[in-house]
């Protein structure tokens, strides 16, 4: 795993970390509006970057982010985010970080349990994607059929993720791709005191093919806050009005002291 590090340590620290075939810069979008008055901590997880070791389990990626955020020298964390897998690693971080947290945010997290049958199914498809969409340009790149399902009819919005997810299609390996389909798709949610569960806040667009695993969610954190993004484009708050979006989580955390 890499960390990025931006910002001054005496500001509050967030922790952003990104989703599926992507890397830090991939939050940059919103992030960019933070930076003057948040301490950011931004990991590229495991399998995401030339050379790496493969992604193997969310839970030990968050263990690896948790031993890299207490090197730091910080005492306190104002918010873990997460998008797409990245919500999956930042909701095993809940479970184990040592530090005190103020505020989770998990953005279109992939919080399924799958049979063995369709989660091979999910498995598969991340192969045939990641096989043909190796050496593609990214105007080709968004026009193919698995894109547009997830960017729906503007997927040039989508262009700053997109050339993060062209590269590190060049190199991802099946071991990694296979672990996180595991991660996503066999997702066993932690039990949680009422105190960490009442600074949960899942965000989904209306649409996206992750909402739909809202209700399990919803049954086993009653406590937690959810809120949902007018659209079906994945990830559509974050990407599509970064500037207002980056001032929803400013709100979280301010709310959250």
């Amino acid at each position: 795993m890499k960390i990025k590090l931006i910002g001054n340590r005496e500001n509050p620290a967030i922790v952003l970390i990104h989703g599926i075939f992507c890397n830090y810069e991939s939050v940059m979008h919103f992030a960019e509006y933070l930076q003057n008055d948040y301490f950011l901590i931004l990991p590229t997880l495991d399998g995401h970057y030339p050379d790496s070791k493969d992604f193997t389990t969310a839970a030990k990626q968050a263990r690896i982010l948790t031993v890299a955020i207490e090197k730091t020298g910080i005492e306190r964390i104002a918010m873990i985010h997460g998008t797409s897998v990245g919500a999956v690693v930042a909701l095993e971080m809940a479970k184990i970080c040592p530090l005190p947290v103020d505020s989770y945010f998990f953005d279109s997290g992939l919080f399924f349990s799958l049979n063995a049958a369709s989660k091979k199914i999910k498995y598969n498809k991340f192969i045939k994607f990641t096989d043909t969409s190796k050496g593609i340009s990214a105007d080709e790149f968004m026009h193919e059929k698995t894109v547009r399902k997830y960017c729906g009819d503007n997927p040039e919005s989508y262009g700053y993720i997109i050339d993060s997810v062209i590269n590190t299609i060049g190199f991802i390996t099946e071991n990694t791709v296979a672990n996180i389909a595991d991660a996503c798709y066999s997702c066993h949610l932690p039990n949680f005191d009422d105190e960490v569960t009442r600074k949960f806040m899942f965000n989904f667009s209306d649409g996206e093919p992750a909402h739909k695993c809202r209700k399990r969610l919803e049954k086993k954190y009653p406590l937690a806050r959810f809120s949902g993004y007018s659209g079906s484009n994945y990830c559509g708050f974050q990407v599509n009005e970064p500037e207002r979006y980056a001032h929803f989580l400013r709100g979280i955390i301010e709310n959250a002291k």
